[in-house]
């Protein structure tokens, strides 16, 4: 999750009313009116199906048809989000559906923006929340049938930003390690995220990367200084090698290894991303490939070190190279990529050492 908000720089913000909410039995209407000045960026008559809604300090994604009216000169007022068709799950009606969990004079409000990519986010609490206590905390003006909106010159606008942000950042945990492994996968036909967000997590991946290897950079000096081995190349140091693997080290018994660095931002059980050619060389050089395991514990690196990826390789070389045999008279398969969990038993990875 990149959570940037759109250069329009506005949050508007409204006390829902009963007929916001379903609530008034005489009222047909199927529509939240919102403002005019907010989500300026999005066209009229579209329905988007990826729309952040936070509530409780979760996040949710959820369809949300958004329009306006169009009058005679052909500009737009009354920007709304609608319910959708039938038995649709949309914003409007996830918001119908909490609100009818709890007492009918129970007061809701809604907070709405854009991030970056151009995704809409709605913000959806009531008065008897935590939630409302923190936002009243933070200094927003929640008087009696609110309707307002922020903007950067708010004394509240950058607090609440970053207090939204915790929360997403909190709650949308497995969605950032997702993004992680769709970074290294170059899996262009994710529907769950935009592309935005994909090329994003791909350069933020490309600086972790590069950062556990200086940290094995370093871990090895050290080695070398304590003579604990006779030399190590990093071979991505000036520039990436295109080897299938990271580093080579010659031990005191002048063998050769290895080892490939696989850094995540998360913990050790995050999946590990090989490429078929990383798994072609594994298979072919014996027990003297390693995985360094980089990882973060309580925003700590950490290191794991496997020396038996072979074991597991192997079998899935045989088994990838039977695949290609089968296809080779209708295609040519250029390279696979493999998701692997390292806490697999068929892996087995030595003792946590600090970085």
């Amino acid at each position: 999750m990149f959570f940037k908000l759109h250069r329009e720089n506005r949050i508007g913000y409204k006390q829902l009313t009963d007929p916001d909410l379903g609530r008034r039995p005489t009222s047909n209407q199927t529509h939240i009116g919102l403002f005019g000045d907010v989500f300026t960026f999005l066209p009229n008559d579209i329905e988007i199906d990826d729309a952040m809604v936070i509530f409780d300090e979760n996040v949710v994604f959820l369809s949300a048809n958004f329009n306006r009216i169009e009058n005679p000169n052909h500009t737009f007022r009354s920007p709304k989000i609608k319910t959708g068709g039938r038995d649709a799950v949309s914003v409007v009606t996830f918001i119908r559906d909490k609100a009818k969990e709890y007492s009918d004079t129970t007061i809701w409000y809604l907070f709405w923006f854009g991030l970056e990519s151009e995704q809409p986010v709605f913000f959806l609490f009531n008065k008897d929340s935590a939630t409302y206590n923190d936002i009243i905390s933070i200094g927003v003006d929640l008087k009696e049938n609110v309707k307002n909106r922020l903007e950067p010159k708010d004394t509240t606008y950058s607090a609440l930003l970053n207090y939204l942000e915790n929360i997403v950042n909190k709650s949308g945990k497995q969605i950032a390690e997702e993004l992680e492994v769709i970074a290294q996968t170059n899996d262009k036909n994710t529907l769950n995220y935009r592309t935005y967000d994909i090329d994003k997590a791909r350069q933020i991946f490309s600086t972790i990367g590069r950062a556990g290897e200086e940290l094995i950079n370093k871990y090895f000096a050290e080695q070398l200084r304590k003579n604990r081995i006779t030399h190590y190349e990093w071979k991505n140091k000036d520039k990436e090698s295109g080897l299938p693997y990271d580093f080579s080290v010659e031990t005191l018994q002048n063998e050769i290894l290895y080892l490939d660095v696989k850094t995540t931002n998360y913990g050790f059980e995050q999946k590990m991303i090989f490429s078929s050619q990383e798994i072609k060389f594994v298979d072919s050089c014996q027990n003297k490939y390693y995985i360094y395991r980089v990882y973060s514990n309580n925003e700590k690196k950490y290191l794991k070190i496997c020396n038996n990826a072979k074991e597991l390789f192997s079998p899935i070389y045989s088994k990838t190279t039977d695949f290609e045999s089968i296809l080779n008279e209708m295609a040519k398969i250029e390279s696979i990529k493999m998701a692997i969990l390292p806490l697999q038993k068929t892996l087995v990875f030595g003792k946590e050492i600090p970085l």
